[in-house]
């Protein structure tokens, strides 16, 4: 995906979980809160309190998340 695709997915899913490709080949399920110029804070799609700060180069792919857990 190019960083405006990545972009609109993560802004059109915002407090929505999706799956999110890393650059270091890792996937995981995760809940964008805000979007900025430079990336974007989310939470893990948990209960947990931690938020995180993703740059969008470190991203590869993100896909809405329809699974029911």
């Amino acid at each position: 995906m190019t960083r405006d695709e990545i972009i609109g997915a993560l802004t059109s899913n915002l407090n929505k979980p999706v799956r999110v490709e890393f650059t270091d080949g890792n996937t995981g399920r995760i809940t964008p809160l805000t979007v900025d110029k430079e990336g974007f804070i989310h939470d893990l799609a948990t209960k947990d309190d931690m938020v995180f700060w993703v740059p969008f180069e470190e991203v590869v792919s993100v896909t809405p998340d329809e699974s029911d857990s």
